[in-house]
């Protein structure tokens, strides 16, 4: 009889069913020095019983496990540190009945559980007493949490403390390279990566080793090593692939030689590789620049929205400039992409090409059109220089005036009512006391009359004015009375409330 110990990792719930009071947990643990990944579930029981079940199922799956291995029915399973993982497991059950019964969650909110992870180790404690092995998949799992979770920053930290406890693993340096080249460090992955090919010496590594000096530019070190895996495995698909992805690039159409012994391999493997995984961008001088409005009409897109979508999701070969968030096509990339898929029928429907439709696009206006425009519109009065969108503006209303000239509408009206800029407008207002120069200066030109008080200009003497008469405060009350008086005159009676009073002369 053998004895086995499983060492905990990490704890994790997947989904939840509160209508059969079942909860779907998926455990990390070690078993014989490998990581092993367990999912089962466990019912919704007060929280000691809940790790009896737990680990009991944890037990009877490790057997079962090691029984495939060994043929061996004597097996015996136990725990490392049962004392303290049965605590950590305890607390970390109860903490979900807590929250699935939450006395202030609110009326209608359905219950939740958002505590979905438990670390047997958190990433704050000290783990150096622990086995080198266990250490490294301790700190793997906290790095694979993050990363699951496409935060890849933080990922790095842990990443690099694993590189350090565990120099001779090349899988840490692997995932490390991957989290770098996700924020955009490539030089630091690519040294990364050659590190875990030193490392691990694996076909795998010197594959990734490769990529990355073909992402790099560096053609001929990522050449060299497909060469060296091909020279030890002819038929190695991803070798042979890498070779066809460095002619591509350099625009050399004997990447097609090899494509095509591919697909008469493994049609469907070829077809995959080329959807999710080829590169199609070719590294020469010159290309033809198109912008999304003209990558649309180039591939018969009725939407640019359609386009766009595709190209965010790598369907359609682009070029993203996150710095500016320009989105920006290559006519060359776009032909020989779309004849690879047509060649190899990766699509359902074969990919048309229109190069007719590549014409002046209203939201990109030419230099010499933009010139006849302005040549043709009159100039603001200040002779400031025009933007990019009143120019498009321009363009626009010069191509309404031709259309109104051929309809046999007459231009001054079209114009007039188009272009409202050229009529003469008030000067503009200026904020703030004008300053003490800017004082009326008198007209002395021989032109003009100058009024004298007291004549018109043709010599008659005005009536004087009447002046205005003062009211004193005391009219201006009297006047208000004498109104008052008589609106109450006009106005209806008013009503009083509760029984009508006698005169005092009746009562008595």
């Amino acid at each position: 009889m053998s004895a086995n110990e499983i060492s905990l990792i990490a704890l994790e719930v997947r989904k939840w069913d509160l209508e059969n009071q079942k909860i779907n947990l998926s455990s990390y643990y070690l078993l014989e020095d490998q990581e092993k990944n367990s999912a089962f579930d466990v019912s919704f029981l007060q929280p000691p019983e809940m790790v009896e079940e737990f680990l009991g199922k944890l037990r009877y799956e490790a057997e079962q496990r090691l029984r495939e291995v060994h043929r061996d029915e004597k097996l015996e399973v136990d725990f490392e540190n049962e004392t303290f993982l049965r605590q950590k497991i305890y607390n970390y059950f109860k903490r979900i009945t807590m929250e699935l019964n939450n006395p202030r969650r609110k009326k209608g909110q359905p219950k939740m559980i958002l505590t979905t992870h438990m670390d047997l180790y958190n990433e704050n404690q000290d783990v150096s007493f622990l086995p080198v092995r266990l250490q490294f998949h301790i700190i793997l799992n906290w790095a694979r949490k993050y990363y699951e979770k496409e935060d890849y920053k933080k990922a790095i930290e842990p990443l690099r403390k694993l590189v350090k406890v565990a120099p001779d693993f090349g899988l840490g340096y692997k995932w490390l390279a991957r989290s770098l080249k996700k924020i955009r460090k490539y030089e630091e992955a690519m040294r990364t990566y050659e590190k875990y090919a030193e490392v691990d010496n694996s076909q795998d590594a010197w594959l990734d080793l490769a990529k990355s000096y073909r992402k790099g530019k560096i053609f001929e070190r990522s050449e060299e090593i497909y060469r060296k895996l091909l020279s030890e495995e002819p038929t190695n698909k991803e070798a042979r692939i890498g070779m066809a992805q460095i002619y591509y690039a350099n625009n050399l159409d004997s990447y097609l030689e090899i494509l095509d012994q591919l697909f008469q391999e493994d049609p469907e493997w070829l077809k995959a590789w080329l959807i999710e995984e080829f590169n199609f961008r070719i590294y020469i001088p010159e290309k033809t620049l198109l912008s999304p409005t003209q990558a649309a009409k180039f591939l018969g897109f009725k939407q640019i929205f359609d386009l766009t979508q595709r190209a965010f999701k790598n369907e359609i070969p682009s070029h993203f400039n996150p710095t500016k968030a320009r989105l920006s096509f290559y006519k060359e990339e776009l032909e020989k992409w779309a004849m690879a898929m047509n060649r190899y029928g990766c699509l359902p429907g074969k990919i048309e090409l229109y190069p007719d439709r590549l014409g002046q696009d209203d939201e990109f206006v030419e230099e010499a059109e933009v010139a006849v425009v302005n040549a043709a519109q009159p100039k603001p009065a200040n002779d400031r220089k025009t933007t990019r969108v009143e120019e498009i503006l321009l363009m626009i209303r010069a191509r309404k005036a031709q259309r109104a000239v051929e309809q046999g509408v007459p231009v001054a009206e079209e114009t007039a009512s188009v272009s409202p800029q050229a009529q003469p407008g008030p000067p503009p207002r200026r904020r703030g006391r004008p300053p003490k120069n800017s004082r009326p200066v008198e007209d002395n030109s021989p032109t003009t009359v100058k009024a004298v008080p007291g004549n018109d200009h043709d010599g008659n003497v005005p009536e004087s004015p009447q002046p205005k008469r003062k009211i004193s405060r005391n009219a201006d009350a009297e006047a208000d009375n004498e109104h008052n008086s008589h609106s109450e005159e006009h106005q209806a009676p008013r009503k009083t409330r509760g029984r009508k009073r006698k005169p005092l002369s009746e009562e008595e």
